[in-house]
């Protein structure tokens, strides 16, 4: 095994304490991933994700990450570049390692126990190099090819954007030109978060233009078909008609600006049913932030008058990261029937050293910790102010409006979880919803 193997924006270290690395394989699998049905393609996306060699994928809601300054979306040359004829499959020769040796591309029909499988294949000189699933884009600039890989991935209203460019011709797989983010339009939940026209505007401008110079590889009824990418047009801006329609006229920013307010006037916050003095339970609840895929839980205990204590715990082989703390919610508003607005009031670490400071106890070597649960986007403890919201068992998410509808950050971590469909779909249990940051203790 060769052991210095490049960073990439989608590299990722699976070692270190179990809280990290569970973070880092929810990244990979847990985005709101096209359509439909919507779960089966998200289980679909993550296997093509495990086969197809990537090692993982970084969410960043920042400028696209372009090392090599010749292969920037925005600067691809159009005069170098002779656009492609059009071609059938059968006579496109990539050369995706660029040592100079044309490479052929086979649709190749796999018979697994668990059905049948197809791969987009190439081949040199008898030898098959790379294997990827059908729909992967052919991607040529400047007289070099790679492969294009984008999703744009939906569900209840939150979405999850990404696109790389592969590039082949050093010893490893690297990722030249990329961009992600993520954003939702539940304009009136209090969990609403980003929406950002620009960057939305710019990523789609980015995407397009690599589009404008790819060509779909795709098995269509077990033939290899290539076929001129279309770009991409953001179908949903019309899913609206009667609140929005598009203005040809004007730019997609413009556009997405438009619709913004539009949705926003549309979609006002619900008014709260009001505020109440105690919490809708007589005995204390015990909450849990964990992961079945991970060694680490942070254990709560939440008392009807918002007083709370907490337990967190990681382990990495012999070590253990931990922290005991407690705290106060107060400010308590019943927003519907099966949800409360909490503010924490108070956080206090009760761990017996400073955080940070390590010392060994028996056969461990323990590390103080910040409560994972109770972090903020600082990587510190959550200030005071910060908002939670408490969701009854009987709480939905079946259609707009109701308590979890677009939610989708909050109930991926719910062990239990399922894609609300019908009004019998209920969460089942207490839930607490860290707004910052997304996470969710469960009863």
């Amino acid at each position: 095994m060769k052991e210095n193997i490049p960073r990439t924006p989608f590299s990722t270290p699976l070692s270190g304490s179990a809280r990290e690395t569970e973070i880092r394989i929810r990244n990979i699998m847990s985005g709101p991933k096209k359509r439909p049905p919507l779960p089966f393609l998200i289980l679909v996306f993550s296997l093509c994700i495990f086969c197809g060699n990537i090692v993982s994928c970084q969410v960043k809601e920042a400028e696209p990450t372009t090392p090599d300054a010749s292969l920037q979306p925005g600067d691809i040359s159009q005069t170098e570049r002779k656009e492609p004829e059009p071609l059938s499959a059968q006579d496109l020769h990539p050369d995706l390692n660029q040592n100079g040796v044309p490479e052929d591309i086979r649709l190749v029909k796999h018979d697994y126990s668990s059905g049948i499988d197809w791969n987009v294949e190439f081949w040199e000189n008898g030898e098959r190099l790379y294997w990827k699933s059908p729909g992967v884009c052919l991607y040529t600039q400047d007289g070099k090819d790679y492969l294009l890989y984008y999703t744009l991935n939906e569900n209840q209203g939150v979405f999850g954007y990404s696109y790389r460019v592969a590039d082949f011709g050093g010893e490893f797989e690297e990722n030249p030109v990329w961009n992600s983010l993520r954003f939702d339009i539940n304009f009136g939940a209090p969990f609403h978060k980003d929406f950002d026209p620009e960057k939305i505007a710019v990523f789609m401008d980015e995407l397009n233009e690599l589009l404008s110079h790819s060509i779909r590889l795709n098995n269509v009824d077990g033939e290899l078909t290539a076929e001129k990418c279309q770009p991409e047009d953001l179908p949903w801006l019309d899913n609206y008609p009667d609140i929005f329609t598009r203005d040809p006229d004007k730019s997609l920013e413009e556009n997405l600006k438009d619709f913004q307010a539009a949705m926003t006037a549309a979609y006002p916050p619900p008014e709260p049913i009001g505020e109440t003095d105690a919490l809708p339970f007589d005995q204390p609840i015990a909450l849990e932030f964990c992961s079945g895929a991970g060694a680490w839980q942070t254990e709560l205990t939440l008392h009807g008058d918002g007083t709370f204590t907490g337990d967190y715990e990681d382990a990495d082989m012999e070590i253990r990261y931990v922290c005991q703390f407690h705290g106060k919610f107060g400010n308590f508003v019943q927003l519907t029937e099966h949800s409360w607005s909490l503010t924490l009031e108070e956080l206090v670490l009760d761990t017996k050293y400073p955080v940070g400071t390590e010392w060994d106890e028996g056969e461990y070597h323990y590390v103080s910790s910040i409560p994972y649960g109770f972090d903020g986007k600082n990587l510190g403890p959550l200030d005071p102010g910060a908002r939670f919201i408490l969701y009854s068992p009987e709480a939905q998410g079946h259609a707009p409006g109701t308590e979890l509808y677009g939610a989708y950050e909050f109930w991926t971590w719910w062990p239990n979880r399922h894609y609300f469909q019908t009004s019998s779909d209920t969460l089942g249990c207490y839930g607490l919803h860290n707004l910052e940051m997304g996470y969710g203790f469960f009863s």
